[in-house]
């Protein structure tokens, strides 16, 4: 019976320890998960504060973004012209971010047109994706180069022939346009009058470009030269008007032919020769042969009078240089030269 009791103390003992045990376990883990959650609760309460933090930050990085083009938004420019962006300006709490913006454009400064330059900032981290807008538009003002192969002024004589002068037109934009000139001209070189030659071009773009030649028509000059052998005179008309006269010496005993004859050809600077003469001349005017001219005679300082009687020329008509030169720079081949 005693050890019956004995035993069941022994087991009511044991009970209480294990009671005791489990309690002592249970408020173990109860700690465990106080400090597990307080742990929890401090990392996320960092977590946020950092996320917010970050968020302000960013935010703030965000209202403090800058950017804009520098100089203007809508650009006109002249076909064919260098185009020279003047750039913009990109920054991030105060620093440069320029290095972050994409540029794109389809420009073509040689096509007439509006073209647009986009330029994009983006940025993940600080949430940023925004673009600006250049508006660039290519025209074409300038004229064609109209260029005509001629004097503004020209002067021809009834009856001779008149060739329209060439020309040329180049622009800027549509190249060699020479083909699209028009040419109007109202020149009639059978009538004396003053007349003109108008040339005009247009390129694609609208833009005009004109010239004009005047043509003037005289009445022919009709020249001529009079050789008077008993006067020794030589006489140059032109319209019937003198403008040359000059004292002569012609040929000792009649050498000079007399006649109708025309002038036959100019030359300068030659040698005369004969059988007793070699001369040499400045200018040389022929009207018969290769034998009869007029020329300058340096070896004469007078002329006129009597002197081819007794000290003429061997046939040709001597004449002081500077009457000779003048006759030379005015005379045309074929002028009739009548000597008597």
């Amino acid at each position: 019976m005693k050890e019956a009791v004995l035993d069941k103390k022994k087991e009511n003992l044991g009970n209480k320890e294990k009671e005791a045990v489990k309690e002592n376990l249970i408020e173990k883990d109860k700690k465990v998960i106080d400090i597990t959650v307080m742990v929890t609760i401090i990392i996320i309460s960092l977590l946020c504060i950092f996320l917010v933090c970050g968020y302000i930050y960013i935010k703030k990085a965000r209202s403090n973004t800058q950017f804009n083009l520098i100089g203007k938004t809508d650009v006109v420019l002249e076909a064919g012209s260098e185009y020279l962006d003047e750039g913009y300006n990109a920054k991030f709490n105060n620093k440069d971010a320029n290095g972050k913006v994409k540029v794109t454009t389809n420009l073509d400064v040689n096509k007439v047109g509006t073209y647009k330059i986009e330029y994009n900032l983006q940025s993940k981290f600080y949430n940023v994706n925004e673009t600006l807008c250049r508006n660039v538009t290519i025209q074409d003002t300038t004229a064609p180069v109209l260029t005509v192969d001629s004097d503004k002024n020209i002067t021809i004589y009834a009856g001779d022939k008149f060739t329209t002068p060439k020309y040329t037109a180049v622009d800027n934009y549509d190249g060699d346009i020479t083909n699209n000139v028009k040419v109007e001209s109202n020149v009639n070189s059978e009538k004396n009058g003053t007349y003109h030659v108008n040339y005009y071009i247009k390129d694609s773009s609208g833009n005009e470009s004109s010239e004009t030649i005047n043509v003037t028509v005289k009445k022919k000059k009709n020249p001529y030269i009079v050789v008077s052998i008993a006067n020794q005179t030589l006489k140059y008309y032109e319209y019937d008007n003198l403008v040359l006269s000059s004292n002569i010496v012609t040929g000792i005993n009649g050498k000079t032919p007399t006649g109708t004859f025309r002038v036959l050809n100019k030359a300068r600077n030659i040698i005369l020769e004969g059988k007793d003469y070699k001369s040499f001349v400045n200018y040389w005017i022929a009207f018969k042969g290769v034998s009869f001219g007029f020329h300058d005679a340096s070896w004469r300082s007078n002329f006129g009078g009597k002197i081819y009687k007794t000290n003429g020329s061997h046939g040709c008509v001597n004449m002081p240089y500077a009457k000779v030169r003048q006759l030379y720079n005015m005379v045309s081949i074929g002028t009739p030269v009548y000597i008597k």
